[in-house]
């Protein structure tokens, strides 16, 4: 039980990563500049932890050779699938940018745990977490795609082949998120060190889009991030996306891959639905229905009865 109400608090900091980091992309510009911002911050903040805590930083020659060379790379990834997120809400809309990456994830990441791939601890897909899933997805379906049915319908969005490339690479990000997920813990059972892996994985993601950002000649737009003009705020995604990876790393080993994904889904949708009432962060404020909490009541219950 302490696990999973850990995973679900890990949910809470989602929404507020989401609205720093769209805060920040609205000052730098470039996506790749804002990613590269949150990321370096992370980092940062991981290294001062790993120096208080005398963890080490750098992985043994042990560590790289039993790992697979992919694993060291999962931070790579995720920067690839909040770039494909990025593109869905222009091309496929705000609610299937949503909905299919969530539902892809869902099932993706229940079938990480049947087959045990990426080193996950094997849980078979039983009847109740069968039952426990539709109660998720019937929750989505009042919290999420309800409200947003009319909006969505009245604002369009493209159509034909583009569309169905982009709407395949909606469930193309859904099934990287919880591939990472599992990816992350593996990581960090091979290592030994939640904080180790999740260090180490952030490390070569900053590099990597350090040294994109230099080649776009981009670099220069870094330091807006934290001028005084602009709310502090808005570079903390950094640490919400720390916490949230080290929770992964931490967590997965203790409840698997579908219950972490799921209960990060429910804060997530819980805190977003409060900021959105109360305009929190700047969101647009928008009343509660009644549905929305049937529908994270029914989710909690989904995810009770996969975890239990």
């Amino acid at each position: 039980m302490f696990f999973l109400i850990i995973a679900l608090a890990m949910g809470l900091l989602v929404p507020f990563q989401t609205a720093a980091n769209s805060r920040l992309r609205q000052v730098v510009g470039p996506a790749y500049v804002s990613t590269l911002v949150s990321f370096t911050v992370s980092t940062l903040a991981l290294l001062l932890v790993s120096l208080i805590a005398g963890i080490p930083i750098m992985p043994t020659s042990q560590m790289l050779a039993t790992a697979p060379c992919w694993s060291w790379f999962i931070g790579i990834v995720a920067v690839v699938t909040i770039t494909i997120a990025i593109h869905l809400f222009k091309e496929i809309g705000q609610l299937q940018a949503i909905v299919i990456p969530m539902f892809s994830q869902l099932i993706f990441s229940l079938l990480i745990d049947h087959f045990g791939w990426f080193g996950a601890n094997v849980i078979p897909l039983g009847t109740q977490r069968i039952i426990g899933s539709l109660l998720l997805i019937v929750g989505v379906i009042l919290v999420v795609i309800l409200p947003r049915l009319k909006a969505q319908s009245a604002a369009g969005s493209s159509t034909g082949s583009r569309q169905l490339f982009w709407q395949l690479m909606a469930v193309f990000s859904g099934c990287l998120s919880a591939s990472i997920t599992g990816a992350y813990a593996q990581l960090s059972a091979i290592i030994g060190n939640p904080v180790q892996a999740t260090t180490v994985a952030f490390f070569v993601a900053t590099v990597a889009l350090l040294l994109f950002c230099t080649c776009m000649g981009k670099t220069q737009l870094v330091s807006k991030a934290f001028s005084r003009d602009y709310p502090w705020w808005m570079w903390m995604g950094g640490l919400c996306g720390a916490t949230i990876v080290f929770g992964n790393a931490w967590l997965v080993r203790h409840v698997g891959v579908g219950v972490f994904s799921m209960s990060l889904l429910v804060g997530q949708l819980a805190l977003s639905m409060l900021m959105e009432h109360n305009g929190w962060l700047g969101a647009p404020r928008k009343r509660i229905t009644w549905q929305q909490i049937l529908g994270i009541l029914l989710m909690l219950a989904g995810v009770a009865l996969i975890r239990f």
